[in-house]
């Protein structure tokens, strides 16, 4: 006489709790993850230029149509990172950098590379560093 397993509802509910949490943690951790942080870093990328010269945010514009206002540059260059990066409203960490024709760095008022965070890397430089 043969003797056989049975299933019981409450197993079969288990392995399918089990599936459906293994594959919530792939689709929250695996690539769909970074797909929306590279998403989330695009729209800050694309935001940042247009707050940086707009009107609503008077006290960090130094970009006036084409032109760079240097006083106003000066200021913000003083600022803290973290400052700066609150007035901006800003959650990921950024570099403002400038560049001519040719696409090599221009250093800002203070002889810095850029403006933001440390850790940017610009050509081999921090962001931070003096040119």
């Amino acid at each position: 006489m043969k003797k056989g397993q049975t299933w019981s509802i409450d197993a079969v509910v288990a392995v399918v709790i089990f599936i459906l949490a293994a594959m919530l943690m792939f689709y929250l951790l695996g690539p769909a993850a970074n797909d929306r942080s590279v998403a989330r870093l695009a729209s800050e990328a694309e935001k940042l230029p247009g707050v940086l010269s707009a009107s609503s945010n008077l006290s960090v514009i130094f970009v006036h149509g084409s032109k760079v206002d240097v006083t106003k540059l000066g200021e913000i260059i003083n600022l803290t990172y973290s400052h700066l990066k609150s007035l901006l409203g800003m959650e990921s960490d950024f570099c403002i950098y400038f560049e001519d024709e040719k696409g090599n760095l221009v250093p800002t008022t203070g002889g810095k590379v850029g403006i933001g965070s440390p850790l940017a890397n610009i050509s081999g430089k921090a962001c931070n560093e003096t040119y």
